[in-house]
Formats: structure tokens, sequence, C-alpha cells
């Protein structure tokens, strides 16, 4: 008797793919106590831009977390658990105080560290004080944004400072996104290159450049060390050949180059043009938090503009869920329109992975195993400054004349960009300027060597 086919793969099936599949927890729950929350807190993360920061505490949710924010009046800035370890009045409504900020309503004062500074009505010999801390968190300010670490304070690690975030002549412009969905859908995104073929460009029209629409040569780079992953992204287009290199650092930071690149010149590496973490608030949202990057060796066709860039606002088309009608996202959406209408969690298990999706397979796998190592006692790996104290990264763009030929030109688009995600990964110790010419060095004699001359 033969086989009888796969119902699903008939016309009109509909019946047969409903599924009662739930989602994956294991990834996308972030809570207290939870696998990927327990990982989540083993790194700095950003919780707010200093902009939202005024003269009364500003609640933040983080990881499931309720919390206030506040800069006391000597300057200091705290993070602390939203409810007062009293009788757990907000302290949203705290006052702020020369040091610490102090509930309303029986006048505990508590500092940037938690500590009890005063419980006014309680004896003077009260134990209170010495033998009760509030929960509070570490915080960093950098460049308009606040950072926190909310993990174990014995394990505190130092603060990743990016090469990308103490450029010369880049402008840092902070700017935050709201997503009423999990952070997943969200932060595996820049995995997926070949969106900015379709939702970027072919779909309704082109986002940034029409040279966005050309179908990439894509190999995605796990780091050995296990801290993240970084793609070569080839495009050709007319006589150039573009390599985009891009990268995510675990948990959930992405650093695309260039937003606004058009490939019509050579370029050498070039500085990025986001720097972004994505943070879990819940289960079901989550915010971008990042930095816009703002030079005059970007966007040389002046398509950016600062002055969109900030709280829930960015200067490019469908990042958010305020800045346009609903009648203008669905006749051409962006990728707020495509995260979100997947629903508050996107279930897996509904999905159907295809080639195009390899990095984000590759992400999740990493990620997964990133937790699942914590779970049985190992630390996960963090990233390492070079000698200048900066973490060095992959993320630029590489753009070279190599007129096309009449042989397989995937093939020479793949072999370039080998090459090329080579020479940018082994010149990552070196300072900026210096690694830009050595790239350019590097990239010329190759191609001149093995292109121009014929070879393979």
């Amino acid at each position: 008797m033969a086989a009888t086919a796969d119902p699903r793969a008939r016309p009109y099936s509909g019946y047969h793919r409903v599924s009662d599949a739930g989602e994956d927890p294991e990834l996308t729950h972030t809570g207290p106590r939870t696998p990927c929350g327990e990982y989540f807190r083993r790194f700095w993360i950003p919780v707010a831009m200093t902009e939202e920061l005024g003269e009364h505490p500003t609640p933040v949710t983080v990881l499931g977390e309720e919390l206030v924010l506040f800069r006391d009046l000597s300057g200091r800035l705290g993070l602390l658990h939203k409810h007062c370890s009293h009788r757990r009045a907000s302290l949203e409504y705290g006052i702020v105080s020369e040091r610490g900020v102090r509930c309303c309503y029986h006048g505990w004062l508590f500092d940037v560290d938690g500590t009890i500074l005063e419980a006014p009505g309680e004896p003077a010999e009260s134990p209170i004080p010495r033998r009760l801390s509030h929960g509070a968190y570490p915080v960093i300010e950098l460049a308009g944004l606040v950072f926190a670490y909310l993990g174990p304070p014995e394990l505190r690690p130092e603060f990743p400072m990016l090469d990308t975030l103490s450029l010369p002549g880049d402008d840092l412009v902070p700017y935050a996104i709201d997503y009423p969905c999990n952070w997943l859908q969200v932060a595996e995104n820049p995995m997926d290159p070949f969106h900015s073929v379709f939702l970027h460009t072919r779909v309704t029209r082109a986002h940034f450049n029409p040279a966005w629409g050309a179908l990439p040569v894509v190999e995605w780079h796990p780091h050995e060390d296990g801290t993240g992953i970084h793609l070569t992204n080839v495009r050709r287009w007319e006589d150039f050949i573009w390599v985009r290199t891009a990268e995510v650092m675990l948990p959930a930071i992405a650093q695309p180059p260039d937003i606004y690149q058009n490939p019509d010149r050579e370029k050498f590496f070039p500085g990025v043009g986001i720097t972004k973490w994505t943070v879990p608030v819940d289960d079901t949202r989550c915010r971008i938090i990042a930095y816009r990057h703002f030079s005059p060796e970007l966007d040389l066709d002046g398509k950016g503009d600062r002055a969109r860039v900030g709280l829930n606002k960015v200067d490019f088309v469908g990042q958010t869920g305020i800045e346009r009608s609903r009648e203008e996202g669905l006749r051409m959406p962006g990728d707020y329109e495509a995260q979100v209408s997947q629903g508050p969690i996107t279930v897996h298990a509904g999905e159907r992975l295809a080639t195009t999706d390899k990095g984000v397979a590759l992400y999740r796998r990493m990620l997964r195993q990133a937790i699942r190592n914590l779970a049985a006692g190992d630390e996960p790996p963090q990233l390492r400054a070079g000698p200048d104290g900066q973490v060095p990264t992959m993320a630029g763009d590489v753009i070279v004349r190599v007129p096309a030929s009449s042989g397989d030109d995937a093939e020479l688009q793949r072999t370039v960009g080998r090459e090329v995600g080579r020479i940018v990964y082994e010149t990552m110790e070196l300072e900026r300027a210096a690694r830009r010419a050595e790239i350019e060095r590097r990239v010329r004699a190759w191609l001149h060597a093995h292109v121009a001359s014929g070879g393979p």
C-alpha cells in the first residue's frame, strides 16, 4: 500500500496545520531564576536613556524586575527595587535626597547601593539598618545611556567598552524603541541579512539604497571563544563587490555597518552605523536601546537625520509603532511590523526554517548552549578587551572595484568575501586608523595577486 502523503503538504491544508505547540521558554523567558534570565544577568545591559531621568525616580522594568532609576542630589545614579523593603510602597514616589532616595510612606532612606541610611521612627539601637539592605544594582552612565549589572555581585564583570564607542570624529546619538513582543524575535534580526533584500528593498521600495536588493552571498562565523557571531554579506553591484561584516555579541548586542551605505566607490572599513542592545523588559515586551553613529565617513549621500533619533524614534523607516499610521505600515512594512506581527512570543515550532535562516539557527543554538552551560555551573565567557582596554569588533564595509567577468560571479563574491572577512578578523587588535590602512593594503594586494591576475 502506498504511503499516505503528509496532509500538511496538500492545498487548503489549514486544518492540518493548526498546532497546539507552545513557545520556547528556555530561550524566551527572562524573569528571575529562569535559565535565560540567569544568563542575561551575567552581563552589563542598558536599562534607560539618560534623558528619561527627571527630578523624580523613573520606573523601569528589566528582565521582569520592577525597578526605579534615579540620580540623587549629589549626582550619583541609583537603580533600586521598586517596592520599599519596609511596607512595599513604590519608590517611584520616593523623595530624591542628597544621598539616595527616601520612601514617601515612612521616610526610610536608601543609598544607591541599597544601604539603609535612616529608618525614622525606629529605636536608635534598631538592628534593621545593619541586618537589611534594599535590593540595588550597580550602574554606569555612558554617552547618554545608563547600563546596569543585575547578576551576582561577586561575579560582576568589567564593563565591555567596545572600540566603536570611542572612534575619533564619531558622534554617538542615543535612542530607545519599545516593542510589544519577546526579545528574541527582535534580537535575531541582524543574523538574517536576507530580510534586507526583501523587506527593505524588493517587496515595496528601497528603504536605504537600491543596492540592498542584490541577493547576497552570506557566510556566518561563530567565534571560538563563544562570545558571538560575525557574518560576511557579499553583494555584486555594478563594477563593485561590497563585503559587509556584521556581528552579534551574546546575549544581544548587535552592530550593523553604515545603514545608508551606497557601494558607488571603493571604501575600506568605515565605522558602524548602529550599536544596539535588545533588552528584555519581560517575556512579552522588549526595548532596543542603542547608539546611532554619525561621522563624516558615514552616510555620504546625507540621508541620515540625527534630529529624528531619540526616545521611540530613529531616522530610518519602519522601526517604531508610533511614527506611522497603521495604513502606512500596511503599505510599506518595516522591521517593527515584521517582528511584532509574529505575536507576543513567537512559536518556533510553527516555523519552517530555510537556507536563508542559517544565521538565526546558529544564534539560537549558541544561546541555548550558553544557557545550558550556565545551568550546569559554567559561567559564560565575557568579551575580552585588548591592550588599550577596548573590545575589538568586526562590523564594517569593504567595497572594492572588481568588474564582473564571464565566470561564476557568485563564487568570485564568496572568495572575495572570505578573504576580506579573514583580513578584518586578523587586524582586530590594531588601532582603528592603522587597522583601516592595513585592511586596504592587504585587500588590494590579495586582489592584485588573485583576481586581477586571473588567479583562483
